[in-house]
C-alpha cells in the first residue's frame, strides 16, 4: 500500500496504545496457567496475533470482547511437536524457544520477513550441546522454518549480556517449569536491562520466584505453576516516543495513559529529549512536550533502540551536531533501521551518517522532501516518514506502508485526527 504525506501541523491528544511489550509477556504468562486472566487496554496487532497462534498451539484460548482480552491457559494434551507461526515478530520467536522445550519437546517455528535471517545462534549454542535436535530449513511456501525438538533440564545456564534481552526473557519463562532448581547469570555489560526487569515483574505478578543472587544472576527455583494474574496494560512509551518527538518539533500534543513508575526503558525518551532543549510537562499520566529551539546532544540507544529513528529525525533539527551512539542492534530488525534512518533522512534533505554503530546528525533548518522514500517493510520507518513530512516543505510519498499493523494498525487514524495529512 502507497500513501502520500504532507506537511501538516498536528494537535490533540491521544492516549497512548497499549504496551506491546508488556503484552507479550503478560499473555505468555497467561498461557502458561490452567486458569483464565483477563487483560484489559489490549491492542490487536500483527507481533499480538503471532504469540496468540503460538499459545495457541500450546492448549490456550481466547475471547476478545472490545479491549479486554480473556485468556484460558494450557488445556488437554498438547499436539507433538505443534506448529507455531511466528510472522515477523522476533519477541514471539526467542521468548517461545525454550518455552516449547520445556512444555511440548520441541515445535517447528514458521517465520516470515526478515524474521528467518535474524540472529538465533545464542539459543542454538546453548541447547545443542545440552542434546536439543536444531535445524533451520524452508518451508513448501518458502517461509523458513526453524525445528526445534528435545527438553530443557534444569541447569547452570550462562549468556553473553552483548545479546537481545529476548533470550535472557525466554529463559526466565522457562526454567521455573522445569523439574529441579536453576541458575540464570548474564555476563556483563547487559543489553536492555529494562526489558530484562520488565519480564521477572511479569513473572513476580503471576506467582513465580526469582532469586537475584547477584547482579544479573538468578537462582531460579523449579517445580513452579504460573498463577492467573488478571491487569491492564500500561501504556507504550515505545509508541508514544513518536508523538513525544512531534511535540519537540513544533507540534501541540498531549499524550495520556502513561505511567512515570514503569519498567520500559523507552521512557527515556523524556529524558532524551530534554538533553536536547525540549521541555516535558508530565502530569496525571499525561505528557506535552513542546520546544523553542533544539541543540544537539549525544544520547545513548543501548537500552532503548526501537526509539532512535523517531529521535533521529529530531536531532536532525537540532542546532550543531548530535550522535546517538549504540545503534547496532538496530541493524538487526525488520529492516537495517540504522541504515534506513540515515538513507531517508538524507533523501528528505537532511545531514546524517553512520559512523560505526553511531547515528551522527548535523542540524538543519528544514527538510526538503518530494521524494519518493523505498519500502522497506519496517513500521519504525513509517512512522518515521509520517512525522518527517509534516516538517518538509513537499510531500513525501512511501510504499509498504501496511508495515504499520505489526505493532499499531489504528496509527493512521491517530496521526490523521490530529491534522496529519496522507492520501
Amino acid at each position: 500500500m502507497k500513501k502520500t504525506f504532507f506537511p501538516a501541523h498536528l494537535i490533540g491528544t491521544v492516549s497512548a496504545p497499549a504496551s506491546k511489550s508488556e503484552a507479550h509477556r503478560r499473555m505468555i504468562c497467561a498461557g502458561l496457567t490452567q486458569g483464565e486472566t483477563m487483560l484489559t487496554g489490549f491492542m490487536d496487532s500483527a507481533d499480538m496475533a503471532a504469540t496468540m497462534r503460538c499459545l495457541s498451539a500450546l492448549g490456550s484460548t481466547f475471547n476478545r470482547d472490545g479491549d479486554t482480552l480473556t485468556i484460558s491457559g494450557m488445556q488437554g494434551k498438547i499436539a507433538k511437536m505443534p506448529v507455531m507461526d511466528c510472522g515477523e515478530s522476533g519477541s514471539t520467536l526467542r521468548f517461545f524457544v525454550p518455552i516449547a522445550l520445556t512444555v511440548a519437546g520441541g515445535t517447528v517455528f514458521r517465520m516470515h520477513g526478515r524474521l528467518g535471517s535474524r540472529p538465533m545462534d545464542v539459543y542454538r549454542d546453548l541447547f545443542v550441546p545440552r542434546g536439543v535436535r536444531w535445524y533451520m530449513g524452508v518451508g513448501a511456501d518458502g517461509a523458513a522454518e526453524l525445528t526445534v525438538r528435545g527438553k530443557m533440564e534444569p541447569g547452570d545456564y550462562v549468556l553473553p549480556g552483548n545479546v537481545s534481552s529476548q533470550f535472557v526473557s525466554g529463559l526466565l519463562f522457562a526454567l521455573p517449569l522445569l523439574p529441579g532448581n536453576s541458575t540464570l547469570t548474564v555476563q556483563q555489560p547487559v543489553e536492555s536491562e529494562s526489558y530484562i526487569r520488565m519480564t521477572i515483574e511479569a513473572i513476580a505478578a503471576s506467582g513465580i520466584e526469582v532469586q537475584e543472587s547477584n547482579a544479573f544472576s538468578w537462582r531460579i527455583p523449579g517445580h513452579q505453576q504460573y498463577k492467573s494474574h488478571s491487569c491492564h496494560l500500561n501504556g507504550d512509551y515505545s509508541q508514544a516516543a513518536v508523538l513525544c518527538c512531534a511535540g519537540a518539533l513544533g507540534h501541540d500534543i498531549t499524550v495520556t495513559h502513561l505511567s512515570p513508575v514503569t519498567t520500559q526503558g523507552d521512557r527515556a525518551i523524556l529524558r532524551h529529549l530534554m538533553a536536547l532543549g525540549a521541555t516535558v510537562e508530565e502530569s496525571d499520566n499525561h505528557i506535552r512536550v513542546k520546544a523553542d529551539k533544539l541543540h544537539g546532544a549525544t544520547l545513548d540507544m543501548h537500552d532503548c533502540p526501537d526509539i532512535a529513528p523517531i529521535l533521529a529525525l529530531t536531532a536532525q533539527f537540532a542546532e550543531g551536531e548530535s550522535r546517538l551512539t549504540h545503534c547496532g542492534r538496530l541493524r538487526l530488525k525488520e529492516c537495517d533501521r540504522l541504515a534506513a534512518t540515515v538513507e531517508i533522512l538524507n533523501l528528505l534533505g537532511g545531514n546524517a551518517q553512520a559512523d560505526g554503530d553511531d547515528i551522527v546528525l548535523h542540524g538543519v533548518k528544514q527538510l526538503r522532501g518530494g521524494v519518493t522514500l523505498p519500502n522497506y517493510g519496517d513500521h519504525r520507518m513509517v512512522m518515521l516518514a509520517s512525522i518527517a513530512a509534516t516538517k518538509c516543505e513537499q510531500p513525501i510519498e512511501m510504499d509498504g506502508i501496511e508495515a504499520i499493523d505489526k505493532s499499531w494498525p489504528e496509527y493512521l487514524k491517530v496521526y490523521q485526527m490530529l491534522g496529519g495529512k496522507c492520501e
